[in-house]
């Protein structure tokens, strides 16, 4: 068993990161490769009117919205989500997600499979 206080760990700017744009985006890695082989689990937070760009995974992805307001898309719609909102994102499906321009900040914790890959879309 391992416990990662909330202490522990560093949330990391990860504005630069190619998946993201539209603004300020920081993350905290809790499970990765390191100490889990199966799930990836991070918290990304974005900034007002940040999101990251149209991508799939190769795994389905998780996402629980703990704070703000954001907005999840796919298949040329999109909708609105907020704290305590659950989405399920298939593999392969063409999607983006974050602040968006709902004018709120919003924090997510973002769940895959350790094996997933990410693929960005253009």
């Amino acid at each position: 068993m391992e416990i990662i206080h909330a202490h522990e760990g560093s949330t990391v700017d990860r504005t630069g990161d190619a998946i993201f744009e539209g603004g300020q985006v920081w993350g905290r890695a809790l499970a990765t490769r390191a100490n889990s082989d199966q799930v990836s689990l991070q918290i990304v937070q974005f900034a007002a009117g940040a999101k990251t760009r149209p991508h799939t995974h190769s795994r389905d992805q998780l996402l629980y919205v703990v704070s703000g307001i954001g907005k999840v898309g796919a298949d040329g719609e999109e909708r609105t989500v907020s704290a305590g909102d659950f989405v399920l994102i298939p593999a392969g499906e063409v999607h983006w997600h974050g602040a968006a321009d709902t004018g709120s900040p919003m924090s997510h914790i973002a769940i895959t499979p350790a094996d997933s890959e990410f693929t960005i879309v253009d």
